[in-house]
């Protein structure tokens, strides 16, 4: 996505809106909260953004491309390596998403409800979709990985699968998942032996 740039207030209205997430679930932030935090009134507020609904989209649209960058790794083609570019798109995304995980928490359980919201989402989710789609594709042809489920349809499922690991993790409390750290190695294993067919090369240590 092309980076836009923001006026003043603008950009205060998008730092206001995730630092209070931060504090606050989206269900309790309201426009005057917003508006206050970012030192502009409310007229000002509505001049630039139609609801709070549109100020997430934004901000979701301005981390949009540090997504994109955190999965390219194992996105950007095949490599002789994949287990390690799996797991430095896997420990890019956890970095991103633990900067900006209240944002993400929002979006992600908001999307549903929200046109705008759920066309970004699924912009992204679609993206990352296709290119491990082509990956799959591309390893499958040059016999690094076996025949098997429809490439989109796979790719797909991944990606739906990383979204709502990723949205626990950042819930916490979920049993299985102590640290949002924890979901590196069992994502590495799902996309190594969905993609691949074999156990990871570097298995962690495991504690008794």
């Amino acid at each position: 996505m092309t980076a836009r740039t923001y006026s003043r207030a603008e950009a205060a209205i998008l730092a206001a809106t995730e630092q209070l997430l931060a504090e606050r679930p989206l269900s309790a932030l309201s426009v005057a909260d917003i508006s206050e935090t970012a030192g502009v009134s409310r007229q000002s507020f509505y001049v630039h953004f139609s609801s709070k609904m549109a100020v997430i989209a934004e901000c979701l649209r301005r981390l949009s491309d540090e997504v994109l960058a955190a999965v390219d790794p194992f996105l950007s083609g095949p490599s002789d390596d994949p287990e390690t570019a799996i797991r430095t798109s896997l420990e890019a995304w956890l970095e991103l998403c633990e900067a900006h995980g209240a944002l993400l928490r929002a979006a992600s359980e908001s999307w549903p409800r929200d046109d705008e919201l759920r066309e970004l989402w699924f912009q992204i989710l679609g993206h990352n979709a296709r290119a491990t789609a082509e990956v799959i594709r591309a390893e499958r042809k040059r016999g690094h990985a076996p025949s098997g489920a429809d490439p989109g349809a796979l790719a797909a499922c991944l990606m739906w699968a990383y979204e709502r690991v990723v949205h626990v993790a950042l819930v916490g409390g979920v049993p299985g998942l102590p640290t949002p750290e924890a979901i590196i190695d069992p994502l590495a294993q799902m996309v190594v032996g969905g993609l691949y067919g074999r156990p990871l090369a570097h298995p962690p240590t495991v504690p008794d």
